[in-house]
């Protein structure tokens, strides 16, 4: 896999680009977060619910510890948000979420993005272990970690409240030596 990194990007993959979060992205991060179909994946009410409540949180993630946020962009257009968060580097870890805005779904952006936040994970912090977890009715997801290497460890029951109606999540992990195998 060719990633490369850069002064202006934090990772470039043919054209996927992961880069920091600016402010400047707070109303298309909004817009994300607010959409039907990827609100209904990510299993949470749409928040923040304004602009201004997104810059806040846009803020908040930049200086939050132990984690990193990155917008997505495919062929120079917003196309997503993917996040290592929950880093414990004692125990060598951390989660990853991501949401791709549905205009570009199927085109490969979920796949290459998170072999490069996986990537990021391993070769850069070091970690042993990098989870994901993805809800009952987003096959597409589980497909995403797949490709990625993730296997899976197990299912949590009635883990989000989403359009109504509680929801399993699978959680998939994969290790540092499966990455390097």
């Amino acid at each position: 896999m060719a990633v490369t990194e850069t002064k202006s990007k934090f990772m470039e993959w043919d054209d996927v680009v992961l880069r920091p979060i600016e402010k400047e992205d707070s109303k298309f991060l909004r817009d994300l977060v607010q959409h039907p179909e990827v609100r209904n994946t990510i299993g949470r009410p749409p928040k923040p619910a304004n602009l201004k409540q997104e810059e806040n949180y846009v803020e908040e993630i930049s200086e939050e510890e132990g984690a990193a946020y990155f917008l997505i962009e495919y062929q120079s257009e917003n196309a997503g948000t993917i996040s290592l968060h929950g880093i414990k580097n004692d125990y060598g870890r951390g989660e990853f979420g991501i949401s791709i805005h549905p205009d570009f779904h199927n085109k490969g952006i979920g796949t290459k993005t998170v072999q490069m936040i996986v990537t990021y994970a391993f070769e850069t912090l070091n970690l042993h272990k990098v989870r994901g977890g993805h809800l009952e009715h987003n096959p597409a997801s589980r497909r995403v970690m797949e490709k990625a290497g993730f296997q899976e460890e197990g299912t949590e029951r009635d883990y989000k409240y989403v359009d109504g109606e509680w929801k399993n999540v699978t959680w998939m992990g994969i290790l540092e030596s499966e990455y390097y195998e």
